[in-house]
């Protein structure tokens, strides 16, 4: 079901029981919460470790279920803001994403839990299985997104109906080429499945190997004449490159009337919608020419179907509720209107992000701490209510970060160099934990303000840099381990409180 209240959402459903047959396509699919690979029809299902580092692993006691659903990983932290995988991908590339959900009450419940799902910086979704696991449903959502940089973060959040723990039964990453879709502009937007079917159809869904990027084309018929092609051909000139299979069936109507088709069959919420429509006429001579309105506007005019194939699409078409393809014969076409499928999705715009030089910055810092916040992986500014614990960011849509807290967390390990990068950030308290090293390079740091160190196992000298900061009005450095003689422009500092005893061995 597509809520009216949703904004972005894309809801699909399929049996939970083995029924289908799928090769591997061009990507990563990834069992979560699985303990072996599975090879299921050719796929080969990975493991999910090297792609997030929290959460815990259930196993899904029910006979007869496709491999990956019989496990799922869940996220049992209430104090975490959000749950990552982080995928490598290639910078400037767009990609099919795939996630798949079956609750299977691994937590001893019997209704799955609500929450939400973030693309990189951006709320993509709510995931709402309730309604499809009771008619014993697994259901999966789709999103296209263009990636920034070389890696791309999918992850799951707690909101204010989440009474369970979220959980995530697999996910797909698919590359796409760079001709599909490509009138959306991915760095402001993504395109969220709503509807994606095969017409006049009703086996089971065509998807990899017929179509090599694995999309899903739902069977979908209604009172409309069916009929049937067997003519072969190539879709290589058609940007999205839809798979030849979806064009061996459509709809059609008789000579001289309207073909209407209530598609999809749901309604959708207010918003602009990528719109793909396929035709093909399996006659070799003829003349099949309608014009395409949608909800009685002009979508096409004067379209001449020929059995080499056609597509017309829109890449923001309004709608809202039910929609109603018409297609209208011309006076002169000697058969009916015919159409074989279609594609519809949600423009997402994007939420901001943060800027590159701190997203370097802040991921290097949690690669080199222990024990820091679970919920350091993805964006860490966005969405704003699922910002990394302890940092506080700037309003800008391009966010800095400005201040990192993380007194008395417990935290181990060392402070990368590479916090030198984040140039904006004014507050840095770290002091309570159980960091070792050195106090690194803060040169860069023209807008710290106060750098909170104590109570830690930091060793080496005080870089004399940290004297040069301009705005730095606070340094607390006691009871470390830190050696060697305080830089004079430290001592000498007009306006700096300069803690660095007890502990040090400092001169």
């Amino acid at each position: 079901m597509l809520p009216l209240k949703i904004v972005f959402i894309c809801l699909l459903t399929f049996p939970f029981y083995i029924n289908a047959s799928l090769s591997h396509p061009k990507g990563y699919q990834i069992n979560c919460g699985a303990t072996e690979e599975t090879t299921y029809s050719n796929i080969t299902w990975i493991l999910d470790g090297d792609y997030i580092k929290v959460g815990n692993s259930s196993k899904i006691e029910m006979p007869d279920l496709m491999p990956m659903l019989n496990t799922l990983r869940y996220f049992p932290d209430t104090s975490a803001r959000k749950y990552c995988y982080i995928l490598p991908v290639k910078k400037g590339a767009n990609y099919l994403i795939r996630t798949t959900y079956f609750y299977g009450g691994f937590d001893g419940g019997d209704i799955p839990p609500v929450f939400d799902q973030i693309i990189e910086g951006t709320k993509w979704s709510l995931v709402d299985t309730r309604e499809n696991y009771a008619k014993e449903m697994a259901s999966y959502y789709e999103v296209i997104v263009g990636s920034t940089g070389k890696s791309l973060s999918v992850c799951l959040a707690r909101n204010e109906n989440t009474t369970s723990s979220p959980f995530i039964s697999a996910l797909e990453l698919v590359y796409l080429e760079d001709s599909m879709y490509n009138t959306t502009d991915f760095s402001k937007y993504a395109l969220s499945t709503v509807a994606r079917h095969k017409f006049g159809f009703d086996g089971g869904i065509v998807s990899y190997p017929d179509d090599q990027f694995n999309r899903f084309w739902e069977p979908y018929e209604d009172d409309n004449p069916i009929v049937t092609s067997q003519s072969i051909i190539s879709t290589s000139d058609f940007w999205n490159l839809a798979p030849q299979a979806i064009f061996t069936t459509g709809l059609t109507s008789s000579k001289g009337e309207n073909l209407t088709l209530h598609w999809p069959s749901t309604p959708v919420p207010e918003a602009n919608y990528y719109i793909a429509l396929y035709f093909q006429d399996d006659r070799p001579f003829g003349w099949r020419v309608f014009d395409v309105l949608i909800n009685g506007e002009v979508f096409y005019q004067g379209l001449n179907v020929t059995s080499e194939g056609s597509m017309v699409y829109s890449a923001s078409w309004p709608l809202s509720g039910r929609t109603k393809i018409l297609l209208v014969p011309d006076v002169n076409s000697t058969v009916g209107p015919i159409i074989n499928a279609a594609e519809l999705y949600m423009v997402v715009p994007l939420g901001g992000r943060t800027h590159p030089r701190d997203v370097i910055g802040m991921t290097a810092l949690a690669k080199n701490f222990s024990e820091a916040p679970s919920d350091w992986s993805g964006d860490p500014c966005f969405p704003r209510e699922n910002a990394w614990t302890g940092l506080t960011c700037s309003q800008d849509n391009l966010a800095r970060v400005v201040s990192v807290n993380l007194t008395n967390f417990g935290v181990g390990g060392s402070i990368s160099e590479n916090v030198a990068n984040l140039t904006a950030i004014q507050i840095i308290w770290l002091g309570g934990n159980n960091l070792t090293g050195t106090i690194p390079e803060m040169r860069n740091l023209k807008q710290l303000v106060s750098l909170h160190l104590e109570n830690n196992q930091l060793t080496g000298t005080i870089p004399d840099s940290l004297g040069e900061l301009p705005k730095i009005r606070g340094i607390y450095l006691q009871n470390n381990k830190l050696q060697g003689t305080i830089p004079d422009n430290l001592i000498n500092k007009t306006g700096l409180i300069l803690e660095f005893s007890p502990g040090n061995n400092l001169n």
